[in-house]
């Protein structure tokens, strides 16, 4: 789960991306910028990444962690390895979000809104406990809807003679525009393994860059959703010797002093004034 700044960053780049659309065939200074910045954004993204690949969801079940936060399980056939190496023909991923034992709801905001029998293309990493398997949850599956590679936001991926991304927005998703003809499948995922350091392996590999998740096993949430709940430790009464030393560390009262607080006694509190 992204902290308050990777939610900053992911608004900037969803916001950057919606306006996309709206640019002009004509490379201008500023598409120049954006294409740099989803260029650089799709390369932290891949370099994240242990495992990426194309697949079908075949299955969506929701179970609770140790703690008793809900999670959700997507399990997809892999169709396509594209990045990393495993050694099965499925595999079973997890993310925070479903229903508590009490029925009540809990959702992320960049939690994946998974479809059964979707098509998409994941970027899966188990090195780091965020919440979600995937990377930047959301942003880490692209859905495929009629031969285009969508991202998180509806945005359309494209991936030009240069190796440059741009994300289409819907109003450039139009059939009067020619730009969407670039979406294809084959030529992104070409784009992500050129981009990918990792050697790409196939299916049944002997060793695996990410497991998969067992489903009966127990586990724990993420630790970011269960910290509030720990209360820090009372520390324990101080023994009378340490009392005692306490007590004789601290400097006494001066003479004078010691004379006004017992004025104050018998005065009721009344101050008192020296006639010096």
């Amino acid at each position: 789960m992204p902290t308050t700044r990777s939610f900053l960053r992911l608004s900037t780049f969803t916001l950057m991306t919606a306006l996309i659309g709206t640019c002009s065939i004509h490379v201008t200074a500023s598409e120049t910028q954006n294409i740099e910045v989803q260029n650089s954004f799709l390369q932290s993204m891949v370099d994240r990444a242990d495992f990426i690949f194309k697949g079908t969801l075949v299955d969506i079940s929701e179970g609770l962690s140790v703690e008793g936060i809900p999670y959700t399980f997507a399990t997809y056939d892999i169709t396509q390895v594209i990045s990393g190496n495993y050694a099965g023909n499925s595999i079973t991923v997890k993310f925070v979000g479903g229903k508590f034992a009490n029925g009540n709801l809990l959702t992320a905001t960049n939690t994946p809104k998974v479809t059964l029998a979707e098509e998409a293309i994941l970027m899966v990493q188990q090195q780091k406990n965020t919440g979600c398997d995937f990377v930047e949850c959301e942003h880490g599956r692209f859905v495929i809807e009629q031969g285009n590679v969508m991202a998180a936001n509806g945005s359309a991926i494209t991936i030009d003679d240069n190796g440059d991304v741009r994300y289409l927005s819907a109003s450039a998703q139009l059939p009067s525009q020619s730009r969407l003809a670039t979406s294809r499948i084959d030529k992104f995922t070409q784009h992500l393994q050129q981009l990918s350091k990792k050697q790409v392996f196939r299916l049944n590999s002997i060793q695996m860059s990410v497991a998969d998740t067992n489903r009966k096993a127990a586990f724990n949430a993420y630790p970011a959703l269960t910290q509030s709940s720990s209360a820090p430790k009372v520390p324990a009464s101080l023994t009378p010797q340490q009392r005692g030393l306490r007590l004789q560390s601290q400097p006494s009262a001066s003479t004078h002093d010691q004379w006004e607080v017992e004025q104050l006694k018998r005065n009721n509190g009344n101050p008192v004034l020296s006639s010096n």
